[in-house]
C-alpha cells in the first residue's frame, strides 16, 4: 500500500535540511583556512621524527602531529601481543617509503658474540649494528594484509618495529585505524608550519 507523503512532513525536512546546510557553511568558512591546504615539498628541511607504540589497548599517543611538506620518519614499535596496524585513512603519501631489514646470517651471529646477544635480546640493537635500506613496497603482513602505498600504513608484529619515511603535503584531520582491531582509534593532524600561531 502506497500512501502519500503529507505535504507539512516535506516541508519540516526541507527547513532541517537548509539549517544544517545554514550551520555547516558557517562552520566551514571560519576553519577553511586551516583544512585541506596543500603544502609544497621541501627537500630541505630537517626530518620530523615521530614514535607510536602500538598496544592491545591503544596508541600511545593516541593522537600525534605532522608538520606537512616536510620529510617525516614515523617508528611504529609493537608492545602488544598481537600483529598491529597503524593506516592513516586518506592520508595520501609522497615518497612514501617503508624500511627493510638486512637479512641475517651465521657468518653475522658468529663473528660478533655481542651480536649475537643482541640478536636474542633486542632487536633495536641489532637494527644500530645493520644499515637498513628503505623500499617503495611493504610485505603481506601474517595475517594477509599488504598495504599498497595510497596511504601512510605500516604494521608491526610482537614485539617487532616498523620505519616509514614520507611527506605529507595536505593540511587536515586523519583517522587511524588497525584493521584487525577496529576498537583501536587514533589521530593524525598534518599542520602547515608556515603559519604562525598567535594568541
Amino acid at each position: 500500500m502506497n500512501e502519500a507523503v503529507p505535504a507539512r512532513w516535506l516541508i519540516a525536512v526541507a527547513a532541517l535540511a537548509l539549517a544544517t546546510a545554514a550551520c555547516s557553511d558557517t562552520a566551514s568558512s571560519s576553519t577553511a583556512e586551516a583544512v585541506g591546504v596543500v603544502v609544497p615539498q621541501d627537500v630541505t628541511a630537517d626530518e620530523f621524527m615521530v614514535s607510536v607504540i602500538l598496544t592491545d589497548t591503544g596508541y600511545e599517543p593516541e593522537i600525534i602531529f605532522i608538520p606537512a611538506g616536510r620529510p617525516v620518519r614515523l617508528v611504529l614499535r609493537n608492545r602488544g601481543e598481537t600483529e598491529h596496524h597503524y593506516r592513516v585513512a586518506g592520508l595520501i603519501p609522497s615518497d612514501l617509503r617503508w624500511r627493510l631489514e638486512p637479512e641475517l646470517d651465521s657468518y653475522d651471529l658468529e663473528s660478533d658474540p655481542e651480536f649475537a646477544d643482541a640478536y636474542v635480546d633486542d632487536i633495536e640493537h641489532i637494527l644500530h649494528h645493520l644499515t637498513p635500506t628503505y623500499v617503495p613496497f611493504k610485505e603481506e603482513s601474517q595475517s594477509g594484509i599488504k598495504p599498497i602505498g595510497n596511504e601512510v600504513h605500516g604494521y608491526t608484529h610482537r614485539g617487532d618495529i616498523d620505519v616509514l619515511t614520507f611527506y605529507a603535503l595536505q593540511t587536515g584531520s586523519y583517522d587511524v585505524i588497525d584493521e584487525l582491531h577496529p576498537e583501536l582509534t587514533g589521530t593524525v593532524i598534518v599542520f602547515d608550519p608556515r603559519v604562525s600561531v598567535t594568541s
